[in-house]
């Protein structure tokens, strides 16, 4: 059976999950942004400031202008760049950049729905058809990572994908860090596991016999 907190610990000792765990996520998640807005503006505020020389003046870019070939993402975001890449132009009157943000808006959702869905079949092994989504999921998004950040080059006045060599010799690390992330992601799947199971099959704790315990005064009463 599974461990009954309640009975571990008093009631102020104890919080719940939704939504306090979810507003202290927010709370970091917008510090973090804060920090990185204001780095990012720091060298504009201290040349405002009269601190010279900090600010680094680039060309503007042109909102007008092709994007430059080569020019990718960072790794984290190469399968969403990859995803609203295959896009049509339009589909039922739909731009497809619009349809591409929209599409994405499903698995969004998914996740965020996952622990409240997981909860409910946590006890249980998971069957082959939840290890088959998991997996598939996975390969995709690796997939689409990797056919994401695949370099190009000029030949002949057209863009033409690099050979499968070349990308591995130009960014070796990306396909390392790929294989790591998969391998340290099946190992913490099966210690989480094995841990649930652990908790779940553990016998239950023994009942409390302190003198103010609830059992105790239940079998005084009896005795009476």
């Amino acid at each position: 059976m599974a461990v009954d907190y309640k009975k571990q610990y008093r009631p102020d000792q104890l919080e719940p999950f939704w939504p306090n765990e979810n507003i202290k996520m927010i709370v970091v998640v917008l510090c973090t942004l804060a920090v990185i807005m204001l780095l990012a503006t720091l060298p504009v505020l201290l040349e405002m400031a009269g601190l010279k020389g900090v600010m680094h003046v680039e060309e503007p870019a042109n909102p007008q202008g092709a994007t430059p070939m080569g020019i990718k993402p960072e790794w984290y975001f190469l399968a969403v760049y990859q995803h609203l890449r295959l896009m049509p132009t339009e589909l039922f009157g739909i731009s497809g950049k619009t349809l591409g943000v929209l599409s994405q808006g499903p698995v969004l959702l998914a996740v965020l729905l996952l622990p409240f869905w997981y909860r409910r079949g946590a006890h249980r092994r998971p069957g082959w058809g939840y290890r088959l989504v998991v997996t598939a999921s996975i390969f995709v998004l690796m997939g689409l990572t990797i056919w994401g950040g695949w370099p190009e080059h000029m030949v002949d006045g057209h863009e033409q994908l690099a050979s499968p060599s070349e990308y591995f010799l130009e960014q070796p690390f990306l396909f390392v860090m790929t294989a790591v992330t998969v391998v340290i992601f099946y190992i913490m799947i099966a210690h989480e596991r094995k841990a649930i199971r652990r908790i779940l099959d553990s016998p239950p704790p023994p009942p409390d016999l302190s003198p103010d315990s609830p059992d105790t005064q239940d079998n005084k009463e009896s005795q009476l």
